[in-house]
């Protein structure tokens, strides 16, 4: 079996933190920090970063550093309709292929959003949230179309940190309410009501992105 190079050891420690919510949108990332907190040398580091401003995730900007990449309200308006269109596939998918594991799995990820919730523990909602939409999509069956929402989730995972950085109770439990109606007409294996709850959840993102 092959171990891990530094490198990647080192991409995939800073890429979940990125993700955690560690660094808000636009926050400068300082090369030696890193290294210090992940207790590796530069070289790798630099090396892991270099790959993430790759995929888009930071900006390596020559002269001034690495920044967290931030997102424009023109940019989430644009991926939030790609992604509008491949959730409804998604999720009609889910809803026709669905069975008895089917639904155990999304319930599971349901009864641990619904834990970190009462622990207040909003990080960890933020990626029940992305886990729930990207286990819709690989139980869809289409391995394309799983692919092309988990490079999107990357992205709504930093903008659930600004959508839920206020009232982040009230927003979360929304939510989860959101994902138990989703989860019900796939259970019920309704494509068409799955179809409809899902596009009122990513509605009400949307709405909660808009500028006041």
């Amino acid at each position: 079996m092959k171990h891990p190079s530094l490198k990647e050891i080192a991409y995939q420690a800073i890429r979940e933190k990125i993700l955690a919510g560690s660094f808000p949108p636009g926050d400068r990332i300082r090369e030696d920090q890193l290294a210090a907190e992940i207790s590796m040398s530069r070289t790798p580091v630099r090396e892991a970063i270099n790959q993430l401003a790759a995929e888009g995730l930071v900006n390596n900007i020559p002269r001034r550093g690495i920044y967290l990449r931030a997102i424009s309200p023109e940019q989430l308006a644009e991926l939030l309709d790609v992604r509008k269109a491949l959730e409804t596939l998604s999720v009609r998918r889910c809803a026709e292929r669905a069975d008895h594991e089917t639904v155990r799995q999304l319930e599971a990820i349901q009864e641990d959003f619904a834990r970190a919730l009462a622990e207040h523990d909003y990080s960890a909602c933020n990626q029940l949230d992305s886990c729930f939409h990207r286990e819709i999509a690989r139980l869809s069956g289409n391995g394309a179309l799983a692919r092309f929402l988990a490079y999107i989730e990357d992205t709504m995972l930093i903008a659930r940190q600004i959508e839920k950085r206020t009232d982040s109770e009230r927003k979360n439990q929304i939510t989860l309410e959101e994902h138990a109606r989703i989860l019900a007409c796939v259970a019920a294996r309704d494509a068409d009501g799955a179809v409809r709850a899902v596009i009122a959840n990513l509605n009400r993102m949307q709405l909660n992105l808009k500028p006041q």
